[in-house]
C-alpha cells in the first residue's frame, strides 16, 4: 500500500450528490460541497506513512484538514460538513478501507491505486460514488 503515499488531485467524480443525499448531508451543504469538493475544485489528498503512523492531508477551496491515524484503531473525527463520526482505516490486500460511522449513517470508502491513478469508492445508504485522482 506504500504506492498510495504522495499527493493526489481529483479528476473525476460520479454520483457525488446522490451519495451525499444518501448519507444525510443537508441540501444547502450539498450545494457547497459540490462546488468545493467537486471536479475542477483542485481538491487534493496527500497520504504519508512513518512506521505505523499514517497521515491524510486534504486541501479544498474552503481550507485544509489533516487526519492522523493508525491502521485498525478507531478514532473520533468529523465529516467535511462537520458531523461527528467514528473512523477506522484498515488494509485489505491492495485496498485502503476507511469506515466512517455517524449517528445516522455508515460510509465505507475504498481506495486503490493503479499506476498514477487513485480510485476511491464511497458507499453509503445504498449509493456508491466513484472519485478518481491523478498523482501530482
Amino acid at each position: 500500500m506504500a504506492n498510495i503515499c504522495g499527493k493526489w488531485e481529483l479528476t473525476t467524480c460520479d454520483q457525488f450528490d446522490e451519495y451525499m443525499t444518501a448519507i444525510g448531508v443537508e441540501e444547502e451543504k450539498r450545494k457547497i460541497a459540490c462546488q468545493v469538493l467537486g471536479v475542477g475544485s483542485k481538491m487534493t489528498h496527500e497520504f504519508s506513512v512513518n512506521g505505523d503512523d499514517w497521515s491524510l492531508r486534504i486541501w479544498t477551496q474552503s481550507g485544509e484538514k489533516e487526519i492522523k491515524f493508525k491502521l485498525e484503531q478507531e478514532f473520533d473525527s468529523a465529516t467535511l460538513d462537520g458531523r461527528p463520526v467514528k473512523v477506522k482505516f484498515s488494509k485489505d490486500g491492495d485496498k485502503l478501507i476507511e469506515i466512517q460511522k455517524g449517528a445516522t449513517f455508515e460510509s465505507i470508502n475504498e481506495r486503490t491505486v493503479s499506476g498514477d491513478e487513485l480510485t476511491m469508492l464511497m458507499t453509503g445508504g445504498g449509493v456508491t460514488c466513484t472519485r478518481k485522482y491523478k498523482r501530482v
